[in-house]
């Protein structure tokens, strides 16, 4: 068997370099260039975005389970609308992934679109539909997870750039690796059985 603190010493020294999946959510119209701004600072870090809404406006639930399910991080940004709901109006499929990733353990933390910056827009926000049901949600979310204001985009920037590392620093977070930075596990097997005839010599 490998020495588990053998494997930690190749990771620990970079060898390794582990790649967050960070799942991005959001309702679609509203904040193309919030989303869009994310998933650059994401890519810039060093990570894998994803996000359903980035390729559907609708898609089956069980995919974006899968999405969520495989990703690292969760990421919600919120603005002025509630989104799509699902077919039983219960809420919407945003606050249905947000709702999920909880229940399925993943990190999150969330980029809430100030009320002023909402006035900028083409829109009445506080005339959408589901108001009060998006307030609620929204109310919740400041709540429970980490929260960032966002009066411009660049904030989402500034705060993507410090937050990752601190997330891919964790070890609770697999994330990927590419081939070309695994060790090859012979080697491993070989220095580790050499590493342990050494400490034999020594008793």
């Amino acid at each position: 068997m490998v020495d588990s603190s053998y494997i930690k010493f190749f990771h620990l020294g970079g060898l390794m370099r582990k790649k967050l999946q960070i799942y991005i959510s959001s309702t679609y119209y509203d904040l193309i260039e919030e989303r869009h701004t994310a998933v650059e600072a994401v890519l810039q870090a060093g990570h894998i975005p994803a996000g359903i809404e980035q390729f559907f406006k609708e898609s089956p639930m069980k995919m974006r389970k899968r999405w969520i399910d495989e990703s690292d991080v969760y990421i919600l940004i919120l603005g002025g609308f509630y989104g799509l709901t699902l077919p039983d109006e219960s809420m919407s499929y945003t606050h249905w992934e947000y709702e999920y990733a909880g229940e399925a353990g993943k990190p999150r933390f969330a980029f809430v679109v100030t009320d002023e910056a909402l006035r900028q827009q083409p829109y009445d926000f506080t005339a959408i539909e589901y108001y009060q049901k998006f307030q609620e949600f929204k109310q919740s979310v400041m709540e429970q997870v980490p929260t960032y204001y966002v009066e411009d985009v660049r904030h989402i920037k500034m705060v993507l750039r410090d937050q990752l590392p601190e997330y891919a620093a964790r070890d609770d977070l697999y994330g990927w690796f590419s081939g070309k930075d695994v060790p090859d596990v012979q080697k491993l097997l070989e220095e580790n059985a050499r590493l342990k005839a050494e400490l034999e010599k020594k008793k």
